[in-house]
C-alpha cells in the first residue's frame, strides 16, 4: 500500500521530536465561549505531567485560527489530516516547555442552530495526539442553553464548568436548549437533559438510571463517573459517551428503550468508557456489554435461551463464508455481518466462558478485570489473564479457539439409540463435527427426556475430535434427546432449526427483487425506491421486472414486491400453509380484527431446502417508503403487519419449528421435550423490581 507523502512526513516528524512521554496524560484547562451558530472563542492551558517538550503536533478544525501563543513558541502549519477534518500544526520552541497556553477562535459549521455536539474529532480544542487526557472545561453559553460534558459539574458566574480528572480519550462539548432534571443516587447522580419540559419522561429515565447504576455497581464494581445523563439529541440516532448518552427525539420516547438500548449505554461506562479498548487486539467491549446488558435483561425474565438463539440466528443469516472473520479483527459495527460477529458471536463466547467457569468465578473475573484496568487500555489477552487468575486455569486454548479463529462449529448427533442393560437404560450415539478445519473443543449440552419424568436429564458431551462417541447410563427409558436446547454453545444452527424470517433474505450474499409492472405509477416508483435503497445496503440484490421472467428464480432468495405483482398470489398461497389465518380476509391481533386489505404486510417463507421467498405489500406509497426503512430492523420475524402511512407495526410473528436435526425421537411415537431445569440469571434477580 502506498503511503501519502504528507502523512508519512507527519509520522517521521512525530517520531523525531522530543515529545511528551507516550504514557503521559496532558491536562487541558479550557475556557470557551459559544453561540448557536457554532462560533467559538477559547483559550486552552495544556500541561504535560511535568514533561518538557520542544516540539508538539496539535490538530485543530480548519475553520479555527490561533489568536495568541505563549512566550517564544512558534507555529508552523504542516497540512491537513486525511479526510480534511483537522489541520495539523507544529508548535516548537528553542526552550523546552511543560506548559502551553493558546487562544483561538472561529466557527465550526453546524447542521442546525438548536444545538452543538462536538468531540475531539471535530477539532474544537487543540488535540495533542495523546492516547488519554484530563481536563477542566468552562463554557459561557446562551442564556437559554445548557452544556454537557464528562465529569463533575459546577455552575458559577453564568458559566458551566465540567472537570474530569480520570483519563479520557477525548473531550465532549454538547450544548443546546435543554431542561435539566437531577437526582442524587447511591452510585452516582442521575440526570436528564430534555428539549422540552417533560417531568414524567425525565422521572422515568431518572428511575431507570438510578436502578441500573446500582445494579451494575453491585455486579461489577463502583460506577466510575460522577453522573450518568440521558441527553435528548436533535438527530434520530443513539450515541454513548463517557457518563452520558445522546438519544434521538423519537427514540427517547419509545418505552422499550428504557430496558434495552438505554441500559446497554449505561453499562458501556464500565466496558469501553471505564476500561478502554485496546483495538489492536480486537474490540471485546461490544460483545461483553451486549451479554451483560441486552442478554442479562432477557435472562432475568426467563428469555435468555431465546436471546441466544436469536444471536445464533443472526450469525447464520448474515455471515457467509466470504464475510466471516475472527473476533480478534472486529473493531466496530458497520453492517449486519460485522454486528453478527462483533456482538452476537462475542457475547456467546462470554456465555460459554461463564458456563465453563461457573457464575461465581465468572463474576470474580469481571470484577478483577475492571478493578485492574479502570481508565486503562485493555485487550482480550488482559481479559483472559483476569479469568485465569481467579480460576487458576489455563485459558489460552479457549480464547485462541474462539477469538483467533473464524467460522463456527457445526455439530450433529448421529446413530442415537437406546438399549436395556440390566436395571438401566444405555443411551448411545456419536457427535460429529461437520465443519472444516481443526475440530473444536466443545462441551455440547444434551437434554434427555425420560419416560414418566417431567424434568429433563441434562448431560454434556465433551468433544475435541471429528467424531466422538458418547454413552450414558440412565435410570429410566429415554424417549427423546434434544441437542443444545438452550443454545448455550456457539455453533452454526442446522437449517431446519431456523424458521424462515426476513433476515434470511437480508443476509443473503445474492438475492433478487421482483418489481410489479402492473402497479400504478406511484406504487411502482415507491417499490423501486425501496429496492434501490436496499440494493445500496445489500449490494448482492439484483432488480428485475415481473414481466421479464416466466417463473421466480429458485437458486437465490427472492423478494416479491407489491400486491399487483404477478407472482404475489403464489407467495401468499405458501404463506397460508404457514398460517391459516392468512387464508381469510382478516386476522385477530389481540382483541382487534385486522382486515388484510387495510394493512401493509411483509413476510418470508420457503419450501423445505429451498431458497427463501419474501413478500412486501404496502398499503400506500408512503407506507412502502416507511417499510423500506423499517423492515431491515425486523429481520428476526417471519410475518409482520403494519398500519397507516407511517407503517406502525401492529403484529409480528416467527414461524414455529416442529422438528429439526437437533431433536431425536427414540421409538415410533413423538414426545414433547421434558421441562428443562431452571436457569438462574447471572448475579441473581436484579431487574425484576423495575417496571418493564
Amino acid at each position: 500500500m502506498q503511503v501519502p507523502s504528507l502523512i508519512l512526513a507527519f509520522a517521521l516528524v512525530w517520531l523525531a521530536m522530543p515529545m511528551a512521554r507516550a504514557d503521559s496524560t496532558p491536562h487541558h484547562e479550557l475556557d470557551v465561549r459559544i453561540d448557536p451558530q457554532g462560533h467559538i472563542r477559547a483559550s486552552d492551558r495544556i500541561t504535560f505531567d511535568g514533561t518538557k517538550v520542544r516540539d508538539l503536533l496539535v490538530r485543530l478544525a480548519p475553520t479555527l485560527k490561533f489568536e495568541d501563543m505563549q512566550g517564544q513558541v512558534a507555529v508552523e502549519r504542516l497540512g491537513t489530516e486525511q479526510g480534511g477534518s483537522r489541520v495539523v500544526y507544529r508548535l516548537y520552541s528553542e526552550q523546552p516547555f511543560s506548559e502551553l497556553r493558546v487562544r483561538y477562535f472561529g466557527q465550526i459549521e453546524t447542521e442546525r442552530n438548536d444545538g452543538l455536539s462536538w468531540d475531539g474529532g471535530d477539532g474544537w480544542y487543540p488535540d495533542t495526539g495523546a492516547d488519554l487526557l484530563r481536563f477542566r472545561l468552562r463554557v459561557e453559553k446562551p442564556d437559554s442553553w445548557d452544556v454537557i460534558s464528562q465529569g463533575e459539574r459546577e455552575d458559577a458566574d453564568g458559566a458551566v464548568l465540567w472537570t474530569e480528572n480520570h483519563p479520557q480519550d477525548t473531550i465532549y462539548l454538547i450544548a443546546g436548549p435543554f431542561v435539566r432534571s437531577v437526582r442524587n443516587g447511591p452510585s452516582a447522580r442521575a440526570e436528564a437533559y430534555l428539549r422540552s419540559n417533560d417531568p414524567a419522561l425525565a422521572a422515568r429515565y431518572l428511575d431507570v438510571t438510578e436502578y441500573y447504576l446500582s445494579a451494575y455497581a453491585r455486579l461489577i464494581g463502583p460506577y466510575p463517573y460522577a453522573k450518568f445523563a440521558v441527553v435528548e439529541n436533535n438527530a434520530e440516532t443513539g450515541y454513548g459517551m463517557p457518563s452520558f448518552t445522546l438519544l434521538g427525539q423519537r427514540v427517547i420516547r419509545l418505552p422499550f428503550i428504557l430496558h434495552s438500548s438505554y441500559p446497554h449505554e449505561i453499562l458501556h461506562n464500565w466496558w469501553g468508557n471505564g476500561v478502554y479498548v485496546d483495538f489492536r487486539g480486537g474490540n471485546w467491549s461490544e460483545g461483553l456489554t451486549a451479554y451483560l446488558a441486552d442478554h442479562w435483561i432477557q435472562e432475568q425474565s426467563g428469555k435468555g435461551a431465546a436471546y441466544r438463539r436469536d444471536a445464533l440466528k443472526r450469525y447464520a443469516d448474515y455471515v457467509s463464508a466470504g464475510e466471516d472473520f475472527p473476533i480478534r479483527r472486529f473493531v466496530s459495527r458497520h453492517n449486519d455481518a460485522t454486528q453478527a460477529v462483533g456482538y452476537s458471536k462475542t457475547l456467546m463466547v462470554f456465555h460459554m466462558l461463564r458456563r465453563l467457569l461457573g457464575d461465581e468465578l465468572f463474576i470474580d473475573g469481571l470484577r478483577r478485570f475492571y478493578q485492574q484496568y479502570r481508565f486503562r487500555f485493555a485487550s482480550f489477552d488482559d481479559l483472559r489473564r483476569a479469568f485465569e487468575h481467579v480460576s487458576g486455569r489455563d485459558l489460552k486454548a479457549y480464547f485462541s479457539q474462539w477469538i483467533e479463529r473464524s467460522g463456527a462449529p457445526d455439530p450433529v448427533l448421529v446413530g442415537v439409540s437406546v438399549r436395556r442393560q440390566g436395571d438401566e437404560y444405555v443411551l448411545e450415539g456419536e457427535l460429529v463435527q461437520r465443519q472444516g478445519g481443526t475440530p473444536y473443543q466443545l462441551a455440547l449440552p444434551l437434554a434427555i427426556t425420560l419416560d414418566g419424568e417431567s424434568l429433563a436429564e441434562m448431560r454434556i458431551v465433551q468433544s475435541d475430535r471429528r467424531r466422538t462417541a458418547f454413552r450414558f447410563s440412565l435410570r429410566q427409558r429415554p424417549i427423546r434427546v434434544d441437542m443444545d436446547p438452550r443454545f448455550d454453545l456457539f455453533r452454526r444452527l442446522a437449517a431446519d432449526e431456523l424458521p424462515v424470517t426476513l433476515g434470511r433474505l437480508f443476509g443473503a450474499s445474492e438475492a433478487v427483487a421482483v418489481l410489479p409492472s402492473q402497479a400504478d405509477a406511484s406504487f411502482r416508483d415507491a417499490y423501486l425506491r425501496l429496492a434501490k435503497g436496499w440494493q445500496r445496503r445489500y449490494p448482492g440484490l439484483r432488480l428485475i421486472d415481473d414481466r421479464s421472467v416466466d417463473q421466480l428464480p429458485t437458486e437465490v432468495p427472492v423478494w416479491v414486491l407489491g400486491k399487483e405483482n404477478r407472482f404475489a398470489a403464489d407467495v401468499m398461497e405458501k404463506l397460508v400453509q404457514q398460517d391459516t389465518n392468512l387464508a381469510g380476509s382478516s386476522m385477530l391481533v389481540g382483541e382487534v380484527s385486522l382486515t388484510l386489505a387495510d394493512v401493509s404486510l411483509a413476510a418470508a417463507t420457503a419450501d423445505r431446502d429451498a431458497a427463501a421467498l419474501g413478500i412486501v405489500q404496502g398499503l400506500s406509497p408512503a407506507a412502502v417508503d416507511a417499510l423500506a426503512r423499517k423492515l431491515p430492523h425486523y429481520g428476526k420475524y417471519s410475518l409482520l403487519l403494519f398500519e397507516g402511512d407511517s407503517a406502525r407495526n401492529v403484529f409480528k410473528r416467527e414461524w414455529t419449528i416442529e422438528d429439526s436435526a437437533a431433536i431425536h425421537q427414540l421409538g415410533s411415537s413423538r414426545h414433547a421435550m421434558a421441562e428443562l431445569p431452571e436457569e438462574h440469571a447471572l448475579g441473581g434477580s436484579e431487574v425484576r423490581s423495575v417496571s418493564q
